[in-house]
């Protein structure tokens, strides 16, 4: 029999929470416009009772806040490029959630079966009470269904409004990737455990390129930065796709400051990683302010562009001595994974 389920409590706790575009904000309240992982993720939670951390902690367990990831054009894709079903799953498996997911291509001739599974994944997701995550031009959060109308509803962070989903359009998205996950079951953590081995995974995203993303088109953390100072110099790229992803990058250091105070207790060396963050913190709120005059931006005034490429080059220098600060801090237990530091 056909039916329809709408999780309403979960829509409106979505639409209530404060939402922003800002590059930088207050990181003591939930910020849920970039349409990142993280951002779907993190409402389910709270709806499940799951957590009752800030948004930014979770951010930081995960080892998502860490991640700097640019294209070789500083294109909007930067934020949401990087492997997925790895990177998702181990994310929810570091805050003790089980979770089930899948993902591919639209154009492979099985599309048609895998839409149909994600389907009834989803709505028995629904049917027990739990939103789910599916990548729908960004990541969001679906929150019912109607099987009369063959649709899902589902939340984002920049509509106010519950909006429908085809059930024929359900991985048909304008690159050809789908991707969802559903979320099963919850169990307790040993939080700093997680958030002492998130630190040490903030050493390897630093270190090492993401294997999934061809090294011509991308460069991943310390590497990121040496490449946005070559698009700004070149002038290979688009103001406003430029602007956003510095603006999302200025956020995730702002976050990274707040998540490293609330682990000042971790070691005896936190004082020297959360002095690094903080300033790395405040290097991009000097980049936003240059970026918040739109129109010397946006006509690629010599001044304004020298000026962001100056500050991104030293917020390099300061994130990696944020990095070497974490090495020094936990040196033991990085040593012990020899050359595999982001074993897990």
């Amino acid at each position: 029999m056909k039916k329809m389920r709408l999780l309403t409590d979960l829509a409106d706790l979505i639409q209530r929470l404060p939402q922003t575009n800002a590059g930088i904000m207050n990181t003591d309240t939930w910020r849920y416009a970039t349409g990142t992982y993280a951002d779907a993720l993190y409402p389910i939670l709270l709806h499940k009772k799951w957590t009752h951390l800030p948004r930014y902690m979770i951010a930081g367990m995960t080892a998502s806040l860490f991640r700097f990831v640019v294209d070789r054009r500083l294109t909007t894709e930067s934020i949401s490029a990087y492997n997925w079903m790895a990177e998702n799953f181990v994310a929810a498996d570091f805050i003790g959630v089980a979770a089930s997911q899948a993902a591919g291509f639209s154009f492979e001739p099985t599309f048609p079966l895998y839409q149909k599974q994600a389907l009834r994944d989803i709505k028995a997701s629904i049917d027990g009470g739990t939103g789910a995550v599916l990548w729908h031009d960004q990541f969001v959060v679906v929150v019912g269904y109607d099987d009369d109308e063959e649709v899902l509803f589902f939340c984002t962070g920049d509509d106010p409004d519950v909006l429908r989903l085809p059930y024929s359009l359900v991985g048909q998205n304008n690159s050809p990737y789908w991707y969802y996950q559903v979320l099963e079951a919850h169990q307790s953590i040993d939080m700093w455990e997680v958030c002492k081995e998130s630190l040490i995974q903030a050493v390897c995203k630093w270190e090492t390129h993401d294997y999934i993303l061809p090294a011509q088109d991308y460069a991943c953390g310390s590497a990121a930065y040496t490449a946005v100072a070559d698009v700004l110099q070149s002038g290979n790229y688009e103001c406003n796709q430029a602007a956003m992803v510095l603006r999302y990058y200025a956020c995730t250091r702002g976050e990274m400051a707040s998540y490293v105070r609330a682990l000042e207790h971790l070691s005896p060396h936190m004082d020297q990683v959360i002095v690094q963050y903080t300033q790395l913190a405040d290097l991009y709120v000097s980049i936003v302010e240059v970026l918040d005059n739109s129109a010397a931006w946006d006509a690629r005034e010599p001044g304004s562009v020298h000026r962001v490429s100056s500050l991104i080059r030293s917020a390099g220098d300061t994130e990696q001595a944020a990095i070497d600060a974490i090495k020094d801090a936990f040196s033991e237990t990085i040593n012990n994974r020899c050359s595999d530091i982001g074993l897990r």
